[in-house]
């Protein structure tokens, strides 16, 4: 039979379990609002029972008399598949967030469909050279038409100018790319210490949940910048392999890059580098081997980049065609005193190198949107504006001050049809010509700009119902996540209310088991 003092014991365990019960409890209720904790629970589970013998059962085969309990573990509630989904999906949900964030300010530099947009420049441009063609001899007119070109090419001007400035603050040394490389390796350095202190908890035969739950926390933030790979790090002990609590993050890219590794079983940390907007390791040295990531802010940023990239080269094609093809027909008329306009004037567009100094390193070559100009001698002298030209062509006689034939071959390029061609043989369309005749296709200038900038709305409303749905879908995983891992207040209390009486119920079984060896002790055998 168990010893008199057998039920102690058992109601001591009850005591002691029901008690890590109640604190854990605590614990949960204390980081209810705590960003990042995993709601925990006491796994409690009976001890051995205590085998009772019997006379007939040599060996002590008898029946069986329980324990009690006894608390094996304090474990995370937490379903590693949805970690792995949220972490997935976040990283779409950054990458989208950032392309939308961008193509906004884009549509703000475009600011079409609009009274001030481009698109009412040029068709105020259009509109003063069909005057000029009628009024050549005017001089209000003739200054209209240097103004308005004028203000074209200041808007050119301006709008390159806002495209360079996102690029710059997407790809500058202190630009969103280059932080959020300096989020990810502070983020790394977190890991890689509480790789450390996880490992040497563990060893010591316990379990650090809340550690646990703050490199969790990381490695969440951590997805909405860049997608990785988590490989827990598995050693021998004694024959076996066991998970001592360290994780290496490897990048999902083409090469075996580990952003935290282990290095003789010690969590180290290999930083990455932001140049021009590319991603490589801190060791390349050179640059020879780009990290290319397939989700998160940093391949959003990357992805916008390209777009705006891709609008900047049509607004340059668009200002060069535009100088280019009236540039050619300009030099071929005649001034207001009847005159070929000579080297000066020939060109009405010109690339305006040095703003400081207008009369100097004037050239028509190599125009793009960042720096066209009216030509400064043309500005100055608005005499010199080429509207006429022979009609017919080979009777100069025709050429006199009210002759504004030229100014009219300008002024119907806005129907011209025009294609996209490559004037300097890069692989790179930066110019328009005319359509060869014969052939089908084309678009005037108008509609080479509405093209682009519609493309630039469809894109901007894609990112933007890209992140509302990506959102959505986070937000339900999120969801999902709490309802497994987060702490109910309820449920908590009604825990609370149960191992209190549990604890209560134990302490009275020793209340009980005392009265009973009183008794034994102090009542059998008394006598009056």
């Amino acid at each position: 039979m168990p010893g008199t003092f057998f039920g102690f014991n058992t109601a001591l365990r009850g005591m002691q379990a029901q008690q890590r019960g109640i604190y854990t409890t605590s614990h949960n209720i204390a980081n209810a609002n705590t960003e990042g904790y995993t709601r925990q629970q006491v796994v409690l589970a009976a001890t051995p029972a205590y085998p009772v013998p019997a006379m007939n059962r040599p060996g002590g085969q008898g029946w069986q008399i329980g324990t009690g309990v006894d608390s094996q573990e304090t474990r995370r509630l937490r379903d590693e598949f949805l970690d792995t989904q949220i972490r997935r999906e976040t990283g779409s949900l950054g990458q989208w967030q950032q392309i939308q964030d961008v193509l906004q300010q884009v549509e703000v530099v475009f600011n079409e469909p609009s009274d001030t947009g481009l698109s009412t420049l040029m068709s105020q441009f259009w509109a003063a050279w069909q005057e000029l063609s009628k009024n050549a001899e005017s001089s209000p007119v003739r200054t209209t038409v240097v103004e308005t070109a004028n203000a074209l090419a200041e808007a050119f001007n301006h709008s390159y100018q806002q495209l360079t400035t996102i690029q710059e603050d997407i790809t500058g040394e202190n630009g969103l790319i280059a932080l959020r490389v300096t989020d990810i390796n502070s983020i790394a350095k977190q890991i890689s210490d509480l790789n450390g202190q996880i490992k040497n908890i563990i060893a010591a035969g316990d379990q650090p949940n809340d550690l646990i739950d703050q490199r969790d926390l990381l490695l969440d933030r951590l997805s909405k910048i860049i997608d990785f790979q988590v490989e827990p790090n598995i050693i021998t002990v004694n024959g076996k392999e066991v998970f001592d609590g360290q994780i290496k993050i490897k990048l999902r890219d083409a090469n075996t890059n580990y952003l935290v590794k282990l290095d003789n079983n010690q969590s180290v940390i290999n930083k990455i580098k932001s140049v021009d907007g590319k991603i490589y390791m801190e060791s390349d040295i050179n640059n020879q081997t780009e990290i290319n990531f397939n989700s998160g802010e940093i391949k959003g940023l990357q992805d916008a980049l390209y777009d705006v990239d891709t609008y900047l080269n049509k607004l340059n094609t668009l200002a060069r065609g535009l100088a280019e093809n009236i540039n050619s027909i300009h030099k071929e008329g005649y001034n207001l005193n009847c005159e070929k306009v000579d080297n000066t004037y020939e060109n009405f567009f010109v690339a305006l190198t040095d703003p400081s100094n207008p009369n100097k390193n004037i050239s028509a070559d190599n125009i793009t949107a960042g720096n066209i100009a009216v030509n400064p001698n043309i500005r100055n002298d608005v005499s010199q504006i080429a509207a006429a030209y022979p009609d017919p062509p080979n009777d100069t006689s025709s050429i006199a001050p009210g002759n504004g034939y030229n100014a009219l071959r300008i002024a119907q390029l806005q129907t011209q049809l025009l294609q996209e061609s490559d004037s300097d043989n890069d692989s790179k369309f930066d110019t328009l010509t005319s359509v060869a005749n014969g052939n089908s296709g084309g678009v005037t200038f108008d509609d080479y700009y509405k093209n682009f900038t519609a493309k630039l709305g469809v894109d901007a409303h894609e990112a933007t119902r890209m992140t509302t749905n990506q959102g959505v879908l986070v937000d339900q995983l999120n969801n999902r996540k709490d309802s497994i891992s987060g702490v109910s207040l309820d449920e908590e209390m009604a825990s609370m209310l149960q191992y209190q009486r549990a604890f209560e119920a134990s302490a009275r079984m020793i209340t009980t088991l005392d009265s009973m060896l009183d008794k034994i002790i102090n009542g059998m055998g008394v006598t009056r």
